[in-house]
């Protein structure tokens, strides 16, 4: 017979739970647990977000400046041609063959822009004097403008299709021509094997058109790296953006002065005047790109100084409180067709 007493345990007189004071211990060091572990993912978070800046900031330097390289490295190329003055109608409308630079203006209206070969290279010291087609903007920076035949060629080996508003150069080694696509048929120079689009870009500073407003509330618009070129459709010019987030743009150019000519840089100026004959001994040119992050970074203050050809920028003089990061990059590009 099974004794019911013997089933009932007594309460146990010892147990208990936690006291406040444990309880309250309990949670403080809880707390200092939580507050090291949000610290430490706060540094960890910041830190990422400046390494992924710098990483976005050194893409958009490294392409802008391999972009400028490269066209200014094809400068003044002719499709073999070495004589600018046996190539036809390379003259823009108003001027005359000892003055090509008359029209050096970057009117919207025409291609007169492309046809000034003597100015393979060309610039304009923080001024847009003149180059009707560029936005207008507060952002400061050189022009750099560079002209040249195209490397690729038009069309396949037995088919070329021309554009009617884009002009091309058909060339051989002693002559050369330019015409409009939709007057090829009639152009002066039709024994010759190498036909290419003609080249011609401005390249300036301009706020983007492609920054999130949403991404960084209340930061200023980011800046971009342009150029002005040939539309393919109407035959005047039109912008388009090249790299994101370029402040600056400072060239300086390389002149060979002595009269043996032995391409050798003498002297690095400042850009010249349209008229300016020193424009026919420029061999190198000096670029110097100002990147700056898209965002504004929280606790950072930017006191740099940054040395760019005949100006120092800093950002502090402008706004007391700047907190984007830059990178400055140099480049001296020598060219290859003189």
């Amino acid at each position: 017979m099974i004794n019911h007493h013997t089933l009932i345990r007594p309460p146990h007189v010892n147990c208990r739970g936690f006291s406040l004071v444990e309880l309250m211990v309990a949670l403080v060091i809880t707390l200092i647990l939580l507050a090291g572990i949000g610290q430490i993912f706060l540094s960890s978070k910041k830190s990422f977000t400046i390494q992924d800046t710098l990483a976005r900031i050194q893409e958009n330097g490294r392409f802008a400046m391999e972009t400028l390289a490269q066209d200014l490295r094809r400068a003044g190329y002719w499709g073999g041609n070495a004589e600018i003055e046996k190539i036809f109608d390379n003259t823009p409308a108003g001027a005359s063959n000892g003055n090509q630079v008359a029209d050096e203006d970057g009117s919207c209206t025409d291609n007169n822009f492309a046809r000034m070969l003597t100015h393979k290279v060309f610039g304009k010291d923080d001024d847009r004097t003149g180059y009707d087609c560029l936005p207008s903007s507060t952002h400061v920076g050189d022009i750099l403008t560079v002209r040249y035949a195209a490397p690729w060629l038009v069309g396949g080996a037995t088919t070329q299709v021309f554009e009617d508003n884009m002009i091309y150069m058909r060339s051989s080694l002693f002559r050369g021509a330019l015409f409009l696509g939709k007057d090829e048929g009639s152009n002066p120079v039709q024994d010759t094997m190498r036909t290419a689009e003609l080249v011609a870009r401005a390249y300036f500073i301009h706020p983007s058109q492609n920054s999130d407003a949403n991404k960084c509330p209340g930061s200023d618009s980011v800046p971009s790296l342009y150029r002005l070129t040939l539309d393919r459709s109407s035959g005047g010019l039109t912008s388009e953006e090249v790299a994101y987030g370029v402040e600056n743009l400072q060239v300086q150019y390389g002149l060979d002065t002595d009269a043996t000519a032995d391409n050798s840089v003498d002297q690095y100026v400042d850009a010249m005047a349209p008229t300016d004959t020193r424009w026919d001994q420029v061999i190198a040119v000096r670029l110097w790109l100002l990147v700056r992050a898209e965002c504004p970074e929280t606790g950072f203050t930017n006191t740099n100084t940054y040395a760019m050809g005949n100006q120092n920028f800093t950002p502090t003089d402008i706004n007391p409180n700047d907190a984007y990061r830059r990178q400055l990059y140099t480049s001296t590009v020598m060219l290859r067709n003189r």
